[in-house]
């Protein structure tokens, strides 16, 4: 299946301005900071490399009026190791009267990695962190795939979070990673692992990480 990629900045940019009104509207009181950033892919094997594209970021800066932060880019391939036909990056945070937001946003489309080893229709990350006082809750509900395959088997849209599986003669992928702290979360919809003898870690590929916190 194809997707019509014009039309996903479009929602992107809606779910940003709904978290930006929601925090915005009760501005004016005591300012707390957010920070987040997203980017669609990341590679770093022995033969290949690409850094973090395209890269949202949101500076840590209190302010209170909202932010959003955007990148996008048509394709990607690195040979060998990863490829994608559309990928899409947002960041987006808001502070008003003891309350903070930020979400962060990554999608791509048509990925294939390791030569189709692992391979989706989409993927769409997402990472959200929220303080209300001194409470801070995250998530990374509204992250999904389609048309996930490991090794040739299709794997359920609805992945559990921090699903480890094995790549033989390769090293590991872990599917939904979520890595939660105390001020926010991060979140790595694809993180492969290569590993070489004695299991040694010789490189990484992660495709749509999101990172939001709250302070």
């Amino acid at each position: 299946m194809r997707y019509n990629h014009t039309k996903w900045p479009t929602r992107l940019a809606a779910v940003a301005t709904i978290l930006v009104m929601s925090i915005g509207a009760a501005a004016g009181a005591t300012a707390q900071s957010v920070s987040g950033q997203s980017y669609g892919a990341y590679v770093q094997t022995p033969v290949a490399s690409q850094s973090r594209t395209p890269m949202a970021v949101l500076p840590s800066d209190g302010q209170a009026d909202g932010q959003i932060v955007e990148a996008s880019g048509d394709a990607l391939s690195v040979p060998g190791a990863f490829s994608s036909e559309f990928l899409s990056s947002m960041t987006t945070g808001a502070t008003g009267a003891g309350k903070a937001g930020a979400q962060s946003i990554a999608t791509v489309a048509e990925v294939s990695i390791l030569n189709g080893l692992i391979s989706a229709s989409r993927v769409f990350g997402v990472a959200s962190a929220t303080r209300v006082g001194g409470t801070t809750i995250s998530d990374a509900n509204g992250s999904s795939f389609e048309g996930l395959s490991v090794g040739g088997v299709s794997v359920a849209d609805d992945v559990a979070p921090n699903t480890r599986m094995s790549l033989p003669g390769v090293g590991y992928v872990v599917l939904n990673e979520q890595i939660q702290n105390a001020s926010g979360i991060t979140v790595n919809m694809i993180h492969v692992v290569l590993q070489g003898l004695f299991g040694s870690k010789v490189g990484e590929i992660i495709v749509e990480s999101a990172t939001s916190s709250v302070s």
